[in-house]
């Protein structure tokens, strides 16, 4: 229901800004359809998709979903309690999700979307690129992070 684009090597809010690579990063270079996870705070795993083709550092962070009918509205709202939910960890970093592994995204929901685009959140440290409208939700979802600061 929301999601924050990272834009690779020209994003400083991005990764792999200024073509960054480390070992910690390095999945993101993987072909689109792999797994991208950070640990942040010393407390919260965050879940991203690679997006791009192999060698292009470029991905979309998973903000929030919505859970089966009669989970808690809340449960997977925000990257931390989404990975939290889900089980998703560190370890979990590289993982191709078209391949059969441990994690798998469904399309669950039929009635259509509203969508919603704004800043990222928690990316003041990034310059211009701060103000980028890279974040897409779903206007009617509950499960939303934040409060929409720019639609």
């Amino acid at each position: 229901m929301e999601t924050e684009a990272y834009l690779g090597a020209v994003d400083a809010a991005a990764h792999t800004w200024r073509g960054r690579r480390t070992p910690r990063v390095e999945p993101m270079y993987q072909d689109g359809g792999h797994l991208y996870v950070f640990f942040i705070y010393g407390m919260h795993h965050c879940a991203n998709i690679v997006t791009r083709t192999e060698g292009i550092g470029e991905a979309v962070l998973l903000r929030a979903a919505e859970g089966p009918s009669g989970a808690p509205v809340r449960l997977l709202s925000g990257p931390g309690r989404l990975c939290t939910a889900l089980g998703i960890t560190a370890a979990m970093s590289g993982i191709d999700l078209l391949d059969g592994d441990p994690v798998q995204l469904f399309l669950g929901r039929t009635s259509p979307l509203e969508i919603g685009v704004a800043a990222r959140i928690g990316v003041d440290y990034a310059g211009e690129a701060k103000d980028w409208p890279l974040r897409y939700f779903d206007r009617n979802s509950p499960a939303i992070s934040r409060l929409v600061v720019r639609a």
